[in-house]
């Protein structure tokens, strides 16, 4: 079920560690040096070291315990081999929908009332988002909305073209409208950066006692 260059995230003593798989054998993961969120900095582990590792698949997400069980090399990349036993995964919760509140920059294109602009976002998710819109916005609902979303994510800076429609606008006393877009034609790729992003700012909360 996990593929060579599935993102993992691994925690360990309540931090948090990101790698890829570069290989897996039987019942073991071959993993590049994970780097720890906070500082991006490459960490280093003795053979013995627990782990607690989740990851995402078709939009939902898994988690397993697994132990440090040897090192190595593939095409001269350093490797940490991880035990991995199939019918010890589990299904965390599907996340596509669960939106995070999320300042993300993006640019609007409405197609019926022929509006450009930059905004930023309320809050997103795999199946939508919500974005800041002045009060005296023409946008009306269920409008097609051409969508181009700016998305840092592992220290790079995604561009992610969305077509959406807007389902509803939201009226606030004494502040900017909010829009609410359910996305109708987004590559799973970057859908599947969206999940991502998401799933990293809930840990992240987590980890900081938030959630």
């Amino acid at each position: 079920m996990i593929k060579i260059g599935t993102f993992l995230q691994i925690e360990e003593n309540k931090i948090f560690y990101k790698c890829r798989v570069v290989h897996t054998k039987s019942n073991k993961l071959y993993i590049d040096y994970p780097i720890n969120e906070n500082t991006n900095r490459t960490e280093l582990f003795s053979v013995g070291t627990l782990f607690r590792i989740s990851f995402i698949e078709k939009s939902s997400v898994y988690s397993f315990r697994s132990e440090i069980i040897g090192k190595g090399k593939m095409k001269n990349i350093p490797t940490l081999i991880l035990s991995f036993e199939p019918e010890n995964l589990k299904k965390i919760q599907r996340r596509e929908f669960v939106r995070i509140e999320a300042l993300l920059d993006l640019s609007v294109k409405t197609k019926i009332s022929s509006q450009s602009f930059t905004t930023v976002t309320h809050d997103i998710s795999g199946g939508g988002l919500s974005f800041i819109a002045d009060s005296d916005s023409s946008i009306m609902e269920n409008e097609e909305v051409d969508l181009m979303l700016i998305l840092p994510l592992d220290n790079k800076i995604e561009y992610l073209h969305i077509i959406g429609k807007t389902v509803r606008i939201h009226e606030r006393k004494e502040e900017n409208n909010l829009v609410s877009i359910k996305f109708e034609e987004i590559n799973p790729h970057d859908q599947q950066l969206i999940v991502r992003f998401g799933f990293l700012k809930q840990l992240q909360a987590r980890q900081k006692g938030l959630s």
